[in-house]
């Protein structure tokens, strides 16, 4: 399903909105970069009286192999954004500091999160990014991520300047029950077109609903 608008990011900002609004435990992995922080810090302003948050609990999708309080930490980003601001939320992040940094993730979603037949661990959604490359999560074109069948967690390669990273496996990504992404820019449009034919990791995942602004498909 492909939503374009003006403004996606109060699009995905009113779905998120009505999902939350069930009685159950929502588990929700968020991604990082730049593109995803307004969508945050809008649910943490304007819309956070209106979410119940002690039924949320927020796991990231990769990060960085960096400290938390490194500038290009999507760790924070996520933390300033909105998890600091938001009194008694749960979120737990990666830490790439740690001696097993992908197996340490793993055990946290094993122990917290509900797990299909396969023993995967089902998150309720799932809000993805794509780069230009159409890489998501930090699941990149042509890396040795993209083969991992048997780990929830790996460590992976990227572009520099930060070329070690961690990232959720693609069999947890098409475990989830709702993929979101959000993509803004011309600059994608070459990559979602590709994703519509599964020519890049973005298109790998299962079913998804976009959330594009306009340039991205103009």
């Amino acid at each position: 399903t492909i939503h374009t608008s003006d403004d996606p990011t109060t699009v995905i900002a009113q779905r998120l909105l009505a999902l939350l609004q069930r009685p159950a435990p929502t588990y929700i992995a968020l991604s990082g970069g730049s593109t995803p922080r307004p969508l945050y810090t809008l649910l943490a302003t304007e819309l956070c009286d209106q979410i119940p948050w002690d039924r949320v609990t927020l796991f990231q999708v990769d990060e960085r192999m960096l400290p938390w309080d490194h500038p290009d930490s999507n760790w924070k980003m996520s933390h300033e954004s909105l998890v600091a601001r938001v009194p008694n939320l749960t979120a737990y992040p990666m830490d790439p500091m740690s001696a097993n940094p992908a197996d340490d993730y793993a055990a946290r979603l094993r122990n917290t999160i509900p797990h299909n037949n396969g023993g995967v661990p089902v998150f309720d959604l799932l809000i993805l990014g794509m780069g230009a490359d159409g890489h998501t999560a930090s699941l990149f074109p042509n890396t040795p991520a993209l083969d991992v069948q048997d780990r929830l967690v790996t460590e992976s390669g990227g572009p520099p300047p930060h070329t070690r990273r961690l990232t959720l496996t693609f069999p947890v990504l098409r475990a989830a029950a709702r993929r979101w992404f959000l993509v803004q820019g011309a600059d994608k449009a070459k990559a979602f077109h590709q994703a519509q034919h599964a020519q890049v990791p973005a298109g790998q995942i299962g079913d998804a609903e976009w959330f594009l602004d306009r340039s991205v498909i103009d």
